[in-house]
């Protein structure tokens, strides 16, 4: 360690030149970000629902839609006026390639091309009402809603969304968007507003507990620096390598500036206290590095072991979360090891302004819960976490992503309420011949009936039934064979805007219908698709909703094998770390008593076992262990100086249980700024991280010290 020291000394001045070019270059990576909004990073790897959609892309083209729904208390002819331009300023928006709604500029009204504004309200409303579930006008009560879907294409983004939102603005009425597309594009937004506010808030809250327990503000700073750098370099690498950050990913400089600050904290701490003593700037930083070095290491290996154990499971969220996250934790472990010390050589006050008492020493209070009372304690809680765990739930969709105050989610419930879904799946099927035929319709009707019977479906959109319904207005009974359907099909087909175009496949001999659920649960889901394949044989289901519904089902296995990937991993570390095959096995005790305890949590709260939660886990393996590494590192350190084992439990004790405790409400204030997201997984991942905060350290400084002292030979 005295070398290194001797090498930051002897070329300080060329690697604060390297470090000035390094923040630049990372820097101008920034600006060159991407987001990816899709929500199939929610997905497994190769899922057949996602085949499917491949599939159904390539038989009725891409359904980018959005629906958009207009309230107004009344249908006169202003209204319709409004509407009408509504419908053509969104039509005319970049990337919109048609808008079917209930206000075009003409419509065929007995056969006559007639302009809207032209007709009379009342005959308008009449003729929409012939269409059922087709019409774009629906009046619910004395409220009217028109329904506008948008057809837009794959370059459509966050500006586009946003000149349609200032057009429906522009106009008194209430308005509601939704959809696949909508959600996803909004997503933006909030991804942005994650990356540019959460972090500098993130490390203001490190500040003021590290500031707490440092006694000062220069050396409170430097503590959190390395961690912060670490941030700014890895999305920096993000930016210049063409990555893109989604909404999993969104927080991945949160974890690093949150998680990397630890090491920043022991660093300083120890290096104060070495000051406090009396020794110079070089001799602090030998005796410093000497304590708290090779934990250090490991600590930053561990941390990057427990994200490296999301690569287990297969999707390409986690994927990016764990490669992303692993080397911003490597960086701000190397920022540690360059900045620290080259900016501790020079005279930099890092001494408390005063020496004080704490009113509140959260130390003492563990320390009365060595022996006995810390196996009652551990116990406790993985008796209740075993009687919690049955009860966790795997529920998670698309719209649990947002919190119920955003406004992707109010809208979504407007728009399930008036017209009786806001997302729908779809349920496809390959016939044996074409599609336009009465024998194909009728079979096609039927499953649409068996489907619509279920109470797990709110509404059934078949286009048979709109070629019916234009057939009625003309003609009475059944549409009576094959050349009348065809009939009807050419017309309707002819307007390349008419949705029927994205439900019936006269090329690949296949129809699909538009599924609306009561809702998005598991259960709900899947009775859907048991049905629909009852019902007949060739029908087959998929949608973004059951993308999530496979992860849903597939989560717990993964998880599990991430979990033992990580210990495994971990353990193996502390073997070879403390050169101790007992104190690595009882280090490693706090981490599985923690996994457990979130288990339970999770039982107990009904906060869903999803991919966001999972990643809780994974920190919680290699952050938590963390604190049993520095814990374990400073007790060998003391028995090597020739302390006994009760001494050096007692020093041990002293010297890392103030920065444990810090750091671990660092990370769990620090992670509370996910509260202020707008999304749920963040909020939840906040929660989950101050339980797994307090157990593990709670753990780690009761049954640590119990399990060392009583130790016949380490």
């Amino acid at each position: 360690m005295e070398k290194y020291t001797t090498f930051i000394l002897k070329f300080k001045k060329p690697l604060f030149a390297l470090l000035a070019l390094l923040m630049v270059f990372s820097i101008i990576g920034i600006f060159k970000i991407k987001l990816n909004t899709d929500f199939s990073l929610f997905s497994t790897n190769n899922s057949v629902y996602e085949q499917r959609i491949q599939q159904e892309e390539a038989l009725y083209g891409n359904l980018n839609e959005i629906v958009i729904m207009v309230e107004h208390s009344s249908f006169d002819q202003q209204t319709i006026t409004d509407l009408n331009a509504i419908q053509n300023a969104i039509a005319a928006t970049t990337n919109v390639i048609s808008v079917q709604g209930d206000a075009p500029d003409t419509l065929m009204i007995g056969g006559t091309p007639t302009s809207i504004l032209s007709v009379d309200p009342s005959v308008l409303e009449s003729y929409y009402a012939q269409f059922g579930e087709f019409s774009p006008l629906v009046k619910d009560g004395s409220t009217y809603y028109s329904v506008f879907s948008v057809f837009i294409s794959d370059a459509f983004n966050k500006d586009n969304l946003h000149a349609i939102e200032n057009t429906l603005n522009d106009y008194s009425y209430q308005n509601y968007i939704s959809g696949d597309l909508y959600n996803q594009t909004k997503i933006t937004d909030y991804i942005l507003r994650i990356l540019l506010i959460l972090p500098p808030l993130a490390i203001l809250l490190i500040l003021a507990v590290f500031r707490w327990q440092i006694g000062a503000i220069k050396p409170t700073l430097m503590s959190v620096l390395p961690a912060a750098i670490g941030s700014v370099w890895t999305l920096g690498l993000i930016g210049w390598l063409g990555n893109q950050v989604s909404i999993l990913t969104a927080v991945v400089p949160i974890f690093i500036i949150v998680i990397g600050s630890a090491d920043g904290l022991h660093f300083v701490s120890h290096f104060q206290d070495s000051k406090i003593e009396g020794f110079s700037n070089k001799d602090a930083l030998t005796k410093t590095l000497k304590i708290v070095g090779i934990p250090m290491i490991v600590t930053t290996l561990t941390s990057m072991a427990g994200f490296l154990s999301l690569l287990s499971m297969s999707t390409d969220a986690t994927t990016d979360l764990a490669i992303f996250a692993t080397v911003g934790i490597f960086l701000a472990g190397v920022a540690t090891w360059y900045v620290l010390p080259l900016l501790l050589t020079n005279n930099i006050n890092v001494l408390p302004k005063h020496r004080r008492e704490k009113k509140v020493d959260l130390s003492k209070y563990l320390r009365v819960l060595w022996g006995y009372k810390a196996y009652v304690i551990i116990l406790l809680i993985i008796g209740l976490s075993v009687i919690m765990i049955p009860k966790i739930n795997h529920e998670f969709n698309m719209l649990m992503i947002y919190k119920n105050s955003t406004i992707v989610a109010q809208n979504a419930e407007k728009i399930q309420e008036v017209n009786g879904g806001s997302i729908p799946i779809y349920v496809s099927v390959s016939l044996d011949g074409s599609p336009i035929t009465v024998s194909a319709m009728d079979e096609i009707n039927q499953l649409a009936t068996d489907l619509s019977a279920l109470p797990e479906v709110a509404k059934v959109v078949n286009p048979y039934a709109l070629l019916t319904i234009i057939y009625d207005m003309n003609a009475t009974g059944a549409i009576p064979n094959d050349t009348v359907l065809n009939l009807l099909y050419t017309n309707v087909s002819s307007d390349p805007n008419s949705p029927i175009n994205n439900l019936i496949s006269t090329s690949g001999d296949a129809v699909r219908l538009l599924v609306f659920p009561s809702d998005l649960k598991n259960e709900t889901l899947g009775t859907i698709e048991t049905s629909a394949v009852a019902a007949n044989a060739n029908a087959s289901v998929t949608g973004i909703q059951y993308l999530m519904r496979d992860l849903n089902v597939n989560i717990s296995g993964m998880q599990f094998r991430s979990i033992l990937l990580a210990i495994g991993v971990v353990l193996l570390m502390m073997i070879i770390t403390l050169k101790n095959l007992k104190v690595a096995f009882s280090s490693i005790l706090p981490i599985i008593v923690t996994v457990v305890a979130l288990y339970g949590f999770l039982g107990i709260t009904g906060i869903s076992l999803n991919i966001t939660t999972v990643i809780i886990f994974s920190i919680t393996i290699g952050v938590g262990i963390d604190y049993a590494v520095h814990f374990s590192g400073v007790y060998r350190y003391f028995l090597k100086e020739g302390s006994t084992k009760h001494e050096a439990v007692e020093k041990a004790y002293v010297n890392s249980s103030r920065p444990i405790i810090a750091n671990a409400l660092g990370i769990s204030i620090g992670l509370s700024i996910l509260m202020f997201s707008p999304l749920t997984i963040h909020f939840n991942v906040a929660v989950l991280m101050w339980v797994s905060m307090i157990v593990s350290v709670l753990v780690t400084l009761t049954l640590l010290p119990t399990i060392f002292r009583h130790e016949k030979k380490v």
